[in-house]
């Protein structure tokens, strides 16, 4: 997952690349954080360094307090391209737009059914990948041509989860 994060007026590219290793701005650290006790303190360690961070969060961004000293967090997640592309149709006509998953990971939900019709920007499905929840939306609006299920499965990267004939 990649993230935005803006800490003390300095922005960084975050990217979480597996359990330990996340590249800041291209340089890559290893971090193992841990929840305390269910409080809003967490356990960290970088590299060989370890740290005790109290974590606060105030209406859209975190203020996180390191060795006394506090920082305003806002996290942003980059939300990845969904992927859409033209595609044939179940009839054969080239005039479909497919959705399709942005990463690896479980499809949790269908929002809508074939033969359904949809706006643009409409959430059509969820995808869970690490612990986040992706909504995929209607690039336009269209009729729902294709689904492909089942909800509860693993999905790759690049699936077509949905076709839309546009309206």
């Amino acid at each position: 997952m990649k993230y935005t994060v803006t800490v003390g007026g300095r922005t960084y590219d975050v990217e979480v690349d597996h359990d330990r290793l996340v590249w800041v701005n291209g340089r890559p650290l290893y971090v193992e954080m841990e929840q305390v006790g269910g409080l809003p303190v967490y356990s960290m360690a970088l590299d060989d360094t370890g740290y005790v961070l109290f974590v606060e969060k105030k209406r859209e961004e975190y203020v996180v307090e390191v060795q006394g000293q506090l920082y305003p967090v806002d996290v942003q997640l980059q939300r990845p391209r969904l992927g859409t592309r033209r595609a044939r149709c179940p009839d054969g006509d080239d005039a479909c737009l497919t959705i399709s998953a942005p990463l690896p990971g479980r499809l949790t939900s269908f929002f809508i059914a074939m033969g359904d019709r949809v706006e643009t920007g409409q959430v059509v499905a969820e995808v869970e990948s690490m612990k986040m929840q992706m909504e995929l939306k209607a690039p336009l609006a269209g009729l729902v041509e294709v689904v492909h299920g089942p909800v509860g499965r693993d999905v790759t990267k690049g699936e077509v989860l949905v076709a839309l004939r546009p309206l």
